[in-house]
């Protein structure tokens, strides 16, 4: 009978990652609280919600992959809700455009606020992402799941973009598809009209490319090590 456990350094390594997003997630959470208690204002404190959003894609990354014998079209509607909520992830990026002096809090502080908030979301979002690849390398195969992370980095650069100046959120799929499939299809049939919406998304995933090519070819070399 086929056992439904990881093998325990994948269990470790598991565990090993999940403890540092963790930990990272704590570090930007007590900064902002450091910063309320300090200066009395709520600054900054949004980016707890943002920070709630970045999980949801690791969630959902984990509970479509997770060993448990799960049927096929729940873990397909787990996979879609991911690809949906991953730009919540790296949206914590565009954040850094908040910068700017607020007396009477240090500026070098806020910096490393909005830095450790930006990193942290990125670490979500490619993590959950290579996990994904993973999985889908798998099972059709290691090109197939290099494609599926370029097609999913893209995606999220055109969400980042959406999100930050479109002003759209994942649920808006849910609450208001036609409004939102209408906004998405003028940028289809009219890019030009759009440019410089593609031109942002196309630099929001360039950076999402750059940053996750090292994860990816960090977990091959361990894998081939």
């Amino acid at each position: 009978m086929a056992s439904h456990t990881l093998p325990a350094r994948k269990q470790a390594r598991l565990g090993a990652t999940s403890a540092g997003l963790l930990g990272l997630t704590a570090l930007t959470v007590l900064l902002i609280a450091g910063r309320v208690l300090y200066t009395g204002h709520l600054t900054f404190t949004r980016l707890l919600w943002n920070l709630c959003l970045a999980w949801v894609p690791v969630g959902l990354a984990w509970l479509a992959l997770r060993p448990q014998a799960t049927p096929w079209p729940l873990r397909a509607a787990l996979g879609l809700g991911w690809l949906l909520f991953l730009p919540n992830a790296p949206y914590l990026v565009t954040d850094l455009m908040h910068l700017r002096y607020r007396s009477p809090m240090p500026m070098q502080y806020d910096v490393v606020l909005l830095f450790a908030a930006a990193l942290c979301g990125l670490a979500l979002g490619l993590v959950s992402l290579h996990w994904m690849q993973k999985a889908v390398a798998a099972w059709l195969g290691e090109w197939p799941g290099r494609l599926f992370a370029l097609v999913a980095l893209g995606a999220s650069g055109f969400g980042v973009y959406i999100g930050r100046y479109g002003r759209w959120n994942s649920w808006d799929v849910f609450t208001r598809p036609l409004a939102l499939g209408r906004y998405v299809l003028s940028h289809v049939l009219y890019p030009w009209q759009h440019w410089q919406g593609w031109a942002l998304s196309l630099l929001f995933a360039l950076l999402l490319v750059c940053a996750y090519w090292p994860l990816a070819m960090a977990g091959d070399g361990e894998r081939n090590a």
